[in-house]
């Protein structure tokens, strides 16, 4: 039983990291976009959702197909 349980944690890790891989680019183009203007920000985060299923199906989206990304930026006087 622990050894099916292993198997799975690898098959859910293996499909989480490849999901997340190209968030990368999506996070610099994010970057990119905010620190453009001429006062960029002192601060940028992005926030966003990962759902792994019972049947190991991964994504950032919910289940009506809708993605959720969150950008806070912050600007700090005299910065």
């Amino acid at each position: 039983m622990a050894r099916r349980g292993q198997a799975v944690a690898a098959v859910a890790a293996e499909m989480l990291r490849s999901t997340l891989q190209p968030l990368g680019p999506l996070v610099q183009e994010v970057h990119d976009a905010v620190t453009a203007g001429p006062t960029p920000p002192a601060e940028v985060a992005v926030t966003f959702g990962v759902q792994l299923g019972q049947d190991l199906k991964l994504g950032i989206v919910n289940g009506s197909g809708q993605a959720h990304l969150t950008v806070t930026a912050t600007w700090k006087p005299g910065a």
